[in-house]
């Protein structure tokens, strides 16, 4: 079992691949409309190997604002898009992207770990490298009044993992200290390296194994786990008995 420490007083939260998992469905229907045939179960188990691929890419010094390309075009073609077509399945499921977020599918138990957490009296907020699109987006899935703070990169003109962004983030939430904090992410060159250099605990959540071999910080299964360790359910009382009370 993962250890993750006692309870901080906060919990950031990366967005996409965390909080939100790629919405297959609409890749697939994307792609369908340039006459690729790719089911949303073979964009699903694409979504591993090509994280571990954009990984090494920003270990090698590639810069994050180039990784979603870089990303798109391993998912696709381990997804079975030919790779004469790559470039313009990227294109569109971009573009689609762009209309409208990709990463929007809650993540499995996602509002109930909140929902504990928040009942547990931690407080909660959200990091991410976006396009100004994550705040509405959690509005319309209903996670937003989670969240004390939602920090969109596209706002801030700053991106992970520059600590700046994480800093900016505490400063909103007033009265915290790195060390108070946990941030729980999906990369661990982005969500994990970020992080750290602004001195926050950082979880790497992993529910596909694409870094199973990684030992640079604690490393769960799904976002159940933090609720399990951190807000564990109050022990129910047996109902009170006025007879035998009264014996």
């Amino acid at each position: 079992m993962t250890d993750l420490g006692p309870p901080p007083r906060a919990v950031l939260f990366d967005a996409g691949g965390t909080l939100v998992l790629l919405d297959t469905a609409r890749v697939a229907t994307t792609l369908a409309g340039l006459g690729l045939s790719v089911t949303p179960e073979a964009v699903r188990a694409a979504e591993g190997p090509a994280r571990r691929v954009y990984e090494r890419f920003l270990a090698e010094g590639g810069r994050h604002a180039d990784g979603w390309g870089v990303y798109a075009r391993v998912a696709l073609e381990r997804a079975g898009v030919p790779r004469e077509r790559l470039a313009d399945a990227a294109l569109a499921v971009r573009a689609e992207h762009d209309r409208r977020n990709l990463w929007s599918v809650p993540a499995p138990g996602v509002q109930d770990c909140l929902q504990r957490l928040r009942d547990a009296g931690l407080r909660l907020g959200v990091v991410s490298n976006s396009e100004g699109t994550i705040g509405a987006m959690l509005a319309e899935i209903g996670l937003a009044p989670f969240f004390e703070v939602v920090v969109d990169s596209h706002f801030e003109g700053v991106q992970k993992p520059d600590p700046e962004i994480f800093r900016r983030a505490l400063q909103r939430m007033g009265a915290l200290e790195p060390t108070d904090v946990a941030y729980v992410g999906d990369v661990p060159g982005v969500d994990v390296a970020g992080a750290r250099a602004a001195g926050l605990r950082a979880i790497l959540v992993d529910p596909a194994d694409a870094f199973a071999d990684f030992e640079g910080a604690p490393r769960i299964r799904s976002l159940a786990e933090l609720s399990e360790r951190w807000a564990p359910p109050r022990p129910e009382r047996a109902p009170f008995d006025r007879d035998a009370a009264g014996r």
